[in-house]
């Protein structure tokens, strides 16, 4: 009698993985995950996602790889600088593990990316450094009903906290004192035109950007194991290196919290065209029964910009979101004297704006918009479909 030898199963990619009890790479496979910053934490999370096989993977990041970032970015090489930083992820990320799905976002969280498409995420991971731009994805994570991670380091510190929308714990505008609202409006003139301010350079190092982020993304593989994290909704766990030191807080949800009202399911669906009029959106929505519509940008506009000079009185057209005008441009380029303008926060069919369209109002694809009405507050989609 002759035995046929059984040969062992060749090994796949992720058998460690399965030996986990509660592993499910299926679930992890069709997980949608968005990555805002591909600095420091971002290089760490992103290779860190890779490597467990979360299957979609979006990065949004508008700057390009420095020499600074070579000591603390793992997937970053000297041929990369001048590159932008999400392109070169993209790449590296691939190489790492070709199974997944990687979309590069060369742009800004605030302006470049529609509320819809964070909609379509399951998660939110944010690597970034300044107030502003965490407060700028709270406010996306919020109005699109979508979990956050946040996380922060410094030379030897770092801190991780989770926020959801759907829940009733604090989100991360909670957080931000009398002192950080003035840090963050610094970078604004008194028109609200963005000063040319250099960003200042944080001291850290690869270890602590390592700690951090593998921290960040435990609590996201827990989340979307749908298992309960290591952190709560409007929890943060604080973490020092020298000396050692980890303790967990509860954040106190601020009763007036505006975030908290950003989250609505959108009533009305328009098909986005850039030249669709916004007298068009509100008279359809009047026409349903919807009076007295005002609908409300998410950032607002510089339409025109007029020379107050009366010899000059050169009129320019803008079109560009208000807090992203550089203020160094406010000057007239005809006579090089002060100029004038409105921003435009809202629209309704009595408004001067009123024949505005979706391009001109510099709305990204995707966008949702709070529309208030005689009947309440309404939400807008403008999808791609």
């Amino acid at each position: 009698m002759e035995f046929q030898e059984i040969l062992p199963e060749p090994e796949s990619r992720y058998d460690r993985h399965k030996l986990i009890q509660w592993w499910d790479q299926d679930r992890l496979r069709s997980a949608k995950v968005l990555v805002v910053g591909a600095g420091a934490l971002g290089n760490e999370v992103l290779k860190n996602l890779a490597l467990v096989g979360v299957g979609k993977i979006s990065i949004v990041d508008f700057d390009t790889v420095s020499i600074t970032n070579l000591t603390r970015s793992v997937l970053f090489r000297e041929s990369d600088v001048g590159l932008p930083k999400v392109e070169v992820a993209r790449k590296r990320l691939l190489e790492i593990n070709p199974e997944i799905s990687i979309e590069a976002i060369n742009g800004d969280l605030e302006f470049d990316l529609g509320v819809g498409d964070v909609r379509e995420k399951d998660l939110i991971v944010g690597c970034l450094d300044s107030v502003n731009a965490r407060w700028a994805i709270n406010q996306i994570a919020y109005r699109a009903g979508i979990p956050w991670i946040n996380a922060g380091i410094s030379v030897a510190e770092g801190e991780v906290s989770f926020f959801d929308p759907n829940t009733e714990a604090a989100c991360y505008e909670c957080t931000i004192s009398d002192r950080m609202w003035k840090r963050r409006n610094q970078r604004y003139s008194c028109q609200g035109t963005k000063l040319d301010i250099p960003e200042k350079a944080m001291p850290t190092t690869a270890p602590i950007a390592s700690i951090v982020a593998a921290m960040e993304v435990q609590q996201a593989l827990l989340y979307l194991h749908g298992k309960k994290g290591f952190l709560d909704a409007g929890e943060k766990i604080s973490l020092g290196l020298n000396p050692w030191s980890a303790y967990k807080t509860r954040i106190q949800r601020q009763k007036y919290c505006l975030a908290h009202d950003l989250t609505i399911e959108p009533k009305f669906n328009f098909k986005y065209d850039p030249n669709l009029k916004i007298k068009e959106v509100l008279q359809h929505i009047e026409n349903c029964g919807f009076s007295e519509a005002v609908l409300w940008l998410r950032n607002p506009t510089i339409d025109t910009m007029g020379c107050l000079n009366p010899d000059c009185a050169y009129i320019e057209q803008i079109n560009a979101p208000l807090s992203k005008f550089p203020d160094s441009k406010l000057a007239c380029p005809q006579c090089d004297r002060e100029r004038d303008f409105e921003a435009i926060e809202n629209i309704s069919l009595a408004g001067p704006q009123i024949n505005a369209t979706l391009r001109e109002l510099c709305l990204p694809e995707n966008e949702i918009l709070h529309c208030e009405t005689a009947r309440g507050q309404i939400a807008i989609q403008f999808s791609r479909t």
